[in-house]
């Protein structure tokens, strides 16, 4: 049984639509779920009408951890994603962790962190307005 939560919600009121992704519970009790959640996430990014999204994951109701082992695992990857912001990882470990995931995959988005959810919206509405 899942012990976290997962809610999706798009703010389109700017150029660059955003997808707000809030995670709770706890999310490294089984190794497939921080993958299962970012694959379903750019499978629903496929989905969408835009051409350029952003991504916006608040894991600060979690552990707040992003081991890299788990990063490693996930598999899909939207090429409609073209910036990704993380709100909440509590170590510079797991902040490495998704940079060398990043690098390793060679994925084709920039990956920023924030210690919060005010920081990240200052960084992409000014971002998304242009």
């Amino acid at each position: 049984m899942a012990d976290f939560q997962v809610e999706y919600r798009w703010d389109t009121s700017h150029a660059i639509p955003i997808l707000f992704i809030t995670v709770s519970g706890h999310i490294l009790t089984d190794a497939g779920t921080i993958p299962g959640i970012i694959d379903k996430t750019h499978a629903l990014v496929e989905k969408c009408g835009w051409n350029t999204v952003y991504l916006v994951y608040d894991i600060c109701q979690t552990e707040g951890r992003l081991p890299l082992n788990a990063m490693m695992s996930r598999s899909a990857f939207s090429s409609r994603v073209r910036r990704v912001i993380v709100v909440g990882a509590k170590a510079r470990t797991d902040e490495m962790a998704v940079l060398i995931m990043g690098a390793a995959k060679q994925v084709p988005y920039d990956i920023t962190f924030c210690d919060s959810l005010d920081n990240a919206l200052s960084l992409l509405y000014g971002r998304a307005a242009h």
